[in-house]
């Protein structure tokens, strides 16, 4: 059997990122000041926040993105995937809960601690009723779902490319904890001949998104609209497979349950409701079940005051971030900043849109108004200006994207904050005033 490894499992990722040391990594660096330090902290929180996003989506081309070795991180992941199928792969991958710390930093590496609890392996196997393997891919996906949870921590190296990745060195350890137990041989027991020459794919999604009325994506609804559906497109057609869905408040309690007839070789289902009164402000989930009840697809969606807009239909990525004159994220600007930009990073790509933009300040003068025609794809946006003279006073900058139509696509903010003051000693040397946190130890 090959190596078995620790996993992902389940629904509602939550990604605790914990604050790590600020020390160098390797001899041979030039030391990073302390604002290089923080900015690359921030970059690796991000791209472990987003790696893990991708691997509770069971996300097989961006996984291997984010590896140094991005073909041995493919050839792991299409291994698992090839081993199980796509729906046990998915039901070991979409529940996972990881704590990272960076415990060592330097401009081009960085060391990590990762807890990441997935479900535990010999409770899965202890479900199995086919000479220690499972009849078929359902039975093993029954058993992902209902094995208890069990953790696991190590230590990996991170290298900075283009973006932060895991380094080569030691990845091998993260990928066995991540995809070993998918991967072990004889899991599910060879299919007995079959004698209609027919066996039915497990149900596997691609791709999903929630429409109006018209049937057009939509980024939320309104709290009195009359429908609200959900679509949800399989990779492979189905006749004549019923599929039943469920919607839930953010709380959990049911609101409605219904089925969908996936008829003569469909590959869509339509998660339709029409709630009998007003819903409110807040976000409902969507449940969709396959034929022997196993959850194969969850979403969630806003619902807004008749009065409010409905947001572009767009997801953000949490390396999206402003960026100072030298390239590198920053959290507040100084008064003499000589540029202010953010860049946003999308889920997916989009093209052919118009979009509106401007930056205002605490008192909303609108200090610059911008457009952005988008031709080519893209999943990059980038709003800046170059203020024309320093600021004379701390304030809020607010940077408000619409598209076209007036519909809200993009809202951020950021402090614009006075540089900090030096007072000189009696020789005329600069003495650095002590920080609010410094002075209040100190009392």
């Amino acid at each position: 059997m090959k190596r078995a490894g620790t996993k992902i499992a389940g629904l509602g990722c939550v990604i605790v990122l914990l604050a790590g040391l600020a020390c160098a990594c390797g001899p041979r660096e030039s030391p990073p000041t302390e604002d290089e330090n923080q900015a690359n902290i921030k970059l690796i929180y991000n791209m472990i926040d987003d790696f893990f996003a991708y691997v509770k989506i069971a996300d097989t081309k961006r996984m291997p993105t984010y590896f140094e070795d991005s073909e041995a991180a493919e050839n792991a992941i299409h291994s698992a995937v090839d081993n199980v199928g796509e729906k046990a792969f998915e039901e070991w991958c979409n529940k996972i809960t990881a704590q990272a710390e960076v415990t060592g930093i330097g401009s081009q590496s960085a060391d990590l601690d990762i807890t990441i609890t997935t479900r535990d392996e010999t409770a899965i196997m202890e479900n199995a009723t086919t000479d220690g393997a499972f009849a078929d891919a359902g039975e093993l996906s029954d058993a992902i779902h209902t094995a208890p949870f069990v953790t696991k921590t190590i230590t990996v190296k991170l290298v900075k490319e283009e973006k932060w990745v895991f380094a080569s060195a030691g990845s091998e350890d993260l990928l066995d904890v991540l995809f070993g137990f998918p991967q072990t041989d004889g899991l599910i027991a060879p299919p007995e001949e079959s004698t209609t020459g027919k066996n039915e794919l497990p149900i596997s999604v691609y791709d999903a998104y929630w429409v109006d009325t018209k049937g057009q994506e939509t980024g939320g609804y309104h709290s009195s609209d009359g429908k609200i559906c959900l679509y949800v497109y399989t990779w492979n057609t189905y006749s004549n497979k019923e599929i039943n869905y469920e919607y839930t408040d953010a709380a959990g309690n049911l609101l409605y349950s219904n089925s969908f007839l996936m008829k003569n070789n469909t590959d869509w289902i339509a998660c339709s409701w029409s709630p009998s009164a007003a819903l409110p402000a807040g976000e409902i989930c969507c449940h969709v079940y396959d034929t022997n009840g196993d959850l194969v697809y969850i979403s969630n969606v806003g619902i807004y005051a008749d009065d409010d807009l409905i947001p572009y239909p767009i997801t953000w990525l949490s390396t999206s971030h402003w960026v100072g004159a030298d390239g590198l994220p920053v959290v507040e600007y100084l008064t003499d900043t000589t540029l202010i930009s953010y860049e946003g990073k999308a889920l997916k790509f989009y093209k052919d849109l118009e979009l509106s933009y401007q930056f205002t300040d605490l008192e909303e003068q609108v200090l610059f108004e911008g457009k952005m025609v988008l031709t080519d794809s893209t999943d990059t946006f980038i709003f800046s200006f170059v203020p024309e003279v320093p600021f004379e006073q701390e304030t809020t900058i607010t940077l408000t994207v619409t598209t076209s139509d007036g519909t809200p696509f993009l809202t951020q903010q950021i402090r614009i904050v006075m540089p900090e003051v030096f007072e000189t000693d009696d020789h005329g040397n600069p003495i650095a005033a002590p920080s609010a946190t410094t002075a209040a130890k100190a009392g």
